[in-house]
C-alpha cells in the first residue's frame, strides 16, 4: 500500500470538495478513527467497501483508490477487461452521469422509432384508402377521381420521408 499517495487522493478530493475529515466520515459512515487510521497510513490493507464509500462520497476514482491502497489485481481485472480504456479515471457521480445519459439516449431512440411507426401506420392506411379507391373507379363506380387517387398517393409518398430518416448516432453519449 502506498499510504502517502493514498493520503494525498483523499485529502485532495476532500479539501476540493470543502469538507472535513470528520464531515467525511460522517457522510461514509465510517468511523472518525478508522478513516484518520486510513488516510495517515496505519492500517496495513483498507478496507474496499471504506474505499468506495470515499470514492463515492468524494465523487473520485474507485480505481485509483485501489491501487494506492496496493489492489493492484483489482487494477489488473478492470484492465483485462478493458474497463480501464473509457472508465478507469471516473469517479462513481461520473458513470452515474454517464448512465443517465445512456438512457435518456436510450429514450430519445425508442421515442424516434415509435414515432417513425406511428408515421407508417398513417401511410399505411392512406395507402389502403388509395387502393379501395383504385378499386372503386376500375369498377366503373362514381364518386371519386383519378386525380383524387395520385392526389392521395403523392401525400403518401411525401409523409414517407421521416420515416426513411436515420437515427442520428451522434446523440448516443461518446460519440462526439
Amino acid at each position: 500500500m502506498n499510504s502517502v499517495e493514498l493520503k494525498i487522493l483523499i485529502e485532495t478530493a476532500r479539501v476540493e470538495k470543502g469538507i472535513s475529515q470528520r464531515e467525511l466520515a460522517k457522510q461514509t459512515g465510517i468511523s472518525r478513527s478508522t478513516l484518520n487510521d486510513l488516510i495517515n497510513g496505519k492500517i496495513k490493507k483498507a478496507d474496499i467497501d471504506d474505499l468506495r464509500k470515499i470514492a463515492e462520497t468524494l465523487d473520485m476514482s474507485l480505481q485509483k483508490l485501489l491501487k494506492a491502497a496496493g489492489y493492484d489485481e483489482m487494477s489488473l481485472y478492470f484492465n483485462k477487461n478493458k474497463l480501464k480504456d473509457r472508465y478507469y479515471d471516473q469517479s462513481s457521480k461520473d458513470l452515474k452521469e454517464l448512465l443517465e445519459q445512456y438512457k435518456e439516449s436510450e429514450t430519445n431512440l425508442l421515442t424516434f422509432d415509435s414515432k417513425k411507426r406511428d408515421k407508417a401506420r398513417e401511410v399505411g392506411f392512406k395507402l389502403f384508402d388509395a387502393t379501395e379507391k383504385l378499386k372503386w373507379i376500375k369498377e366503373g363506380k362514381e364518386g371519386f377521381t383519378l386525380d383524387q387517387v395520385i392526389k392521395e398517393l403523392t401525400e403518401a409518398q411525401k409523409m414517407m420521408d421521416p420515416i426513411m430518416d436515420k437515427y442520428d448516432y451522434s446523440k448516443l453519449p461518446g460519440r462526439n
